[in-house]
């Protein structure tokens, strides 16, 4: 198979899970705005506190996946179900205490993101119920995972169709009280979203053992990890998660930065984040592609094989990133009209997105290089060093600085919150290029 065609063949169905879920939020916030802005901003706010669970899920199981994909390149399937269930069990010990704050402790992770108290009050509501979910997204999250990583990306994307179409129909039935259902707003999309998740997670389960395919776990694949399997698989692992945390958690600190300049501000930040997903949801699976295929030919120990396709890689994703970009710009000037929002939000809107978009270029060759090259050869430390770095000693403390303390309007912070991108990409190039990630991780196990 052509290397074009093999990374479309796992990047197109992660692509159209995206871009499904991506169309699926943009739904969502389109029936949750027909309840106002406050609406907007609770729901929004409380899914800021998902997202830096999903953020933090994502580095941990991006990190088992350096493992699923190069034990799929050595056609070692009981190291594949033995990283299986390592990750799934630390994803459930992560979603515990995420539950822990959002079920009992609502009112004080609403408080961290906005000083409204109707945002927080209505936000409650909604956090308290999508908890319960946690731990259900955390094992969908590890199988899917899985099968992309052993080039069964088309199952997962099935099984986000099933889920989301069962979203839309709860949502739509249970915020405004159709097909016999009550009418319950807000507390209705929380619902949905819950029951969504768990049709999910059993379609996958179901697939998965019905077709005997990699990745479930049995006692004897958790007998036979031992101290070197976990030493190993942690000490790449980690640094992923510390990735994705800090990370995750500077996206926070922007929100409570946006949160603290306006109401109007954050509303403008979520429509503009729903519209933004579209022009990300191939870009961006590209990166989880490549760090597929990457991956599967460092587990082979094929090495110049690997560094050829991230060249190839990285010419097609700049392409795709400038379509994309110049897509969502236009486009966005006619889909914030669908937003039962003030001009004022929907201008904050369209010259925001046409900032950022601007830059997509240079987000997707970081995106490319932390997600794609560097952590499929376990070279996770050295990426934790850049993310972080970049993003809190620029993008975060520019940000606060012009949006709180200057005063200055959204699109001009956003501006502000590039110089962490520019930084970055200029450190990449160079590690890009040094091979230093050109590892075979599972050799020895």
């Amino acid at each position: 198979m052509g290397i074009y065609k093999k990374i479309f063949a796992i990047a197109l169905p992660i692509a159209l899970q995206q871009f499904l879920s991506t169309g699926v939020n943009f739904v969502d916030t389109l029936m949750i705005g027909k309840l106002g802005e406050v609406a907007i901003a609770s729901v929004g706010l409380s899914n800021q506190f998902f997202f830096l669970y999903n953020l933090i899920l994502f580095g941990l199981i991006s990190g088992g996946s350096i493992f699923f994909s190069q034990f799929w390149g050595k056609k070692d399937l009981d190291g594949i179900a033995k990283s299986s269930a390592v990750t799934s069990a630390t994803a459930l010990l992560f979603s515990a205490v995420f539950f822990t704050l959002s079920f009992f402790f609502p009112q004080t992770v609403m408080r961290f993101f906005s000083p409204d108290p109707l945002v927080i009050s209505e936000g409650i509501i909604y956090l308290k119920i999508i908890s319960f979910s946690f731990p259900i997204f955390a094992l969908s999250m590890v199988f899917s995972f899985v099968l992309r990583s052993v080039e069964k990306a088309h199952i997962p994307m099935y099984v986000t169709i099933v889920e989301l179409s069962t979203n839309v129909f709860l949502n739509y039935s249970l915020i405004f009280g159709k097909f016999g259902f009550p009418k319950l707003g807000i507390l209705g999309a929380a619902i949905a979203t819950l029951i969504a998740r768990i049709v999910g997670l059993v379609s996958l389960i179901l697939i998965i053992k019905v077709k005997n395919l990699p990745g479930f776990f049995t006692l004897k694949h958790i007998e036979m990890i031992d101290k070197k399997f976990l030493k190993n698989f942690f000490h790449y692992t980690l640094p992923t998660i510390a990735n994705e945390f800090a990370w995750s958690f500077g996206m926070t600190m922007y929100s409570v930065i946006y949160a603290h300049m306006s109401t109007q501000t954050i509303a403008a930040r979520n429509i503009m984040g729903t519209i933004e997903g579209f022009a990300y949801s191939f870009t961006f699976s590209i990166a989880s592609a490549a760090s597929v295929i990457v991956g599967n030919y460092l587990g082979a120990s094929r090495f110049e094989e690997a560094f050829d396709v991230s060249k190839k890689v990285i010419k097609l994703s700049q392409i795709v990133a400038i379509i994309s970009g110049t897509l969502t710009v236009i486009l966005s000037y006619y889909i914030v009209n669908f937003f039962d929002v003030s001009d004022e939000v929907k201008m904050l809107v369209r010259v925001t997105i046409t900032i950022s978009m601007a830059f997509i270029p240079i987000k997707v060759f970081n995106g490319l290089n932390i997600v794609g090259f560097l952590r499929a050869g376990g070279d996770t430390r050295y990426s934790f060093m850049v993310e972080a770095g970049t993003l809190w000693l620029l993008g975060v403390p520019f940000a606060a600085f012009s949006g709180l303390v200057l005063k200055f309007s959204l699109p001009i912070v956003c501006l502000f919150t590039m110089s962490d991108e520019i930084a970055k990409a200029i450190i990449l190039y160079s590690r890009y290029h040094s091979r230093k990630w050109v590892k075979n991780v599972v050799e020895k196990l």
